[in-house]
């Protein structure tokens, strides 16, 4: 029977105001190899791919009329596009390679007028309370409209970061039988960390299988990862195009 599979690449782009944006380091260049290499594997049965990326994310070289482009910009963005698809279709496999943004912008506010606000309330309210304060950081009447552009010459702007939705964790609660394939990268960490982080999103979000990365461990043509499943480590792989093969193995 022929599959139908949905690949997240690349970041996510969480607005401060109508110009600027919270974003990573991702291309979605990982992504783009495992669209390519399941495209280019002719005993594969694939009815659709659904390739979900920001616009200026890597996209498959490969022409074919199995692929289908979704862009979006933010974490919301690529909610919205996994449930509309989840909806509509019957998804075999999830390649969830987007690195999604941890945090996105809340509000921003001048220092000087946040300071002002909590001065003004303190003395007003002589005996306040640690929540109250904290409200005022969660909600300060002094934030900056942020629906367009904010000043070029503010010199103590702060923008408030709250969570991002983590998208992971809400795929087998909508596609219980698609096969997960989630990611997780780490920095400069010793090969144990490296596994019991991947272990642990593994069992969480009750994936199928993750692929883990050590930033320090890519470059130069290499994409060093181990792919972890039930049991611990399945293989160890050197480049990208070895992580989509290896993966292909796994799921198809």
């Amino acid at each position: 029977m022929k599959k139908n599979i949905v690949i997240t690449a690349g970041p996510t782009n969480e607005r401060i105001d109508s110009v600027m944006k919270i974003t990573n380091m991702s291309t979605g260049a990982l992504g783009c190899v495992f669209a390519e290499t399941f495209l280019e594997n002719k005993e594969a049965e694939i009815n659709k791919i659904f390739y979900i990326s920001t616009k200026m994310s890597y996209k498959p070289k490969t022409v074919s009329d199995k692929i289908e482009y979704i862009t979006i910009e933010s974490t919301d963005d690529l909610i919205s596009a996994v449930e509309k698809i989840f909806e509509n279709n019957n998804i075999d496999i999830v390649i969830h390679s987007s690195a999604v943004g941890d945090y996105k912008g809340k509000y921003s506010v001048r220092a000087e007028d946040l300071a002002r606000e909590i001065y003004d309330y303190c003395n007003s309210n002589p005996n306040f309370s640690y929540e109250e304060l904290l409200n005022i950081f969660e909600h300060p009447k002094s934030a900056i409209d942020d629906s367009c552009k904010m000043s070029s010459y503010e010199p103590h702007l702060m923008t408030m970061l709250t969570l991002t939705p983590k998208v992971i964790g809400m795929i087998k609660e909508r596609v219980p039988n698609a096969k997960l394939v989630g990611f997780k990268l780490l920095d400069s960490v010793p090969k144990e960390e490296l596994l019991d982080v991947a272990m642990k999103l593994r069992a969480k979000n009750k994936a199928n299988y993750i692929v883990a990365n050590d930033l320090s461990k890519i470059g130069k043509g290499k994409h060093r990862a181990i792919i972890v499943g039930e049991n611990g480590i399945i293989c160890e792989c050197e480049t990208k195009k070895d992580i989509a093969l290896s993966i292909q193995n796994l799921v198809f």
